[in-house]
């Protein structure tokens, strides 16, 4: 039986979202084009809702995409520029009209959002195959999981970026072009630039002391080692880096002991919370995390 998901509206929140296709492990479907496609279909999808992604990572059978979901609906005048962006000008809404209140309050909501890209980028691929195909791509719902300000985002948003050295696609993430490092090493801006100076930059000057977007650009370089040669220390942390961790993927919340137990004491019943050991991870410069992970799950990048 499937159970609601956590999803902390009355504040903001960060979320790691993941799914893959049906399948094997074996089948990888998505290749540069489908790739690029998925990619552009996002950028297309956040100009209708107000979920700041500020990380995507596409690979030849799964995604991951870092976002912020702000506690506040979008006033009506911003929802209906939004959704005129999104439809190119051919579809419109009328301010404090019932369209427009559902529009706002779906604009902020994780589940609209991903619920969205996946069903634009299954219509896409399905009519693009040379046989036409039909019915679902994604094995199941999509899996998200909220993650604590600060050092549990820094440490997802490293784990996502580095995905395709652990997969041996390449050997250092700034020559992979589908995921928001890539590209901002190879053309020397970040697709959602914007939301990283908005969103990420205040939390990681607080947490970090960084100062600007290139700070962060450096850290995330000697946090991935793309450099040849770099030498890493290995510890818990980076030995996370390369390999999987089912945590980022099975985990329902990440973050302080204080965090993880705060929100499930509020999302599920009493019950779980004696009956489940939440898992210890290393965070950024040793500290510690928390994992409150699926209690039935299944290994995945």
């Amino acid at each position: 039986m499937r159970q609601a998901r956590i999803k902390t509206d009355e504040q903001p929140t960060w979320y790691h979202c993941y799914n893959r296709i049906a399948g094997t492990r074996l089948d990888l479907p998505f290749g540069d084009a489908e790739k690029e496609q998925f990619v552009r279909i996002l950028r297309r999808v956040c100009l209708l809702y107000s979920v700041r992604v500020v990380s995507y990572q596409v690979m030849s059978n799964h995604f991951h995409i870092l976002a912020y979901a702000p506690a506040k609906e979008p006033d009506a005048e911003e929802m209906c520029r939004r959704y005129s962006a999104f439809h190119r000008g051919n579809r419109t809404l009328e301010p404090n009209t019932a369209a427009c209140r559902i529009w706002q309050a779906r604009s902020r909501d994780i589940s609209w959002f991903m619920r969205h890209l996946q069903q634009l980028f299954t219509g896409w691929y399905n009519r693009t195959r040379p046989v036409r195909r039909r019915g679902s791509l994604w094995a199941d719902r999509f899996k998200h999981t909220l993650l604590e300000s600060g050092k549990a985002v820094w440490a997802c948003w490293t784990y996502i970026e580095n995905n395709p050295v652990r997969a041996g696609m390449v050997q250092n993430v700034g020559t992979y072009r589908f995921c928001s490092h890539g590209v901002w090493l190879q053309s020397g801006r970040h697709p959602f630039a914007r939301n990283i100076k908005e969103v990420a930059l205040p939390m990681l000057r607080d947490c970090f002391g960084i100062k600007g977007i290139t700070d962060i650009r450096n850290r995330m370089d000697e946090a991935l080692a793309y450099k040849a040669g770099q030498e890493v220390a290995e510890t818990d942390a980076t030995l996370q880096m390369q390999r999987r961790v089912r945590y980022w993927t099975q985990g329902l919340v990440i973050g302080s002991k204080l965090y993880m137990v705060a929100v499930m004491s509020r999302y599920r019943p009493a019950r779980s919370l004696n009956r489940h050991r939440p898992a210890r991870l290393e965070g950024p410069g040793g500290s510690e995390l928390f994992a409150w992970r699926r209690l039935r799950v299944t290994a995945d990048g």
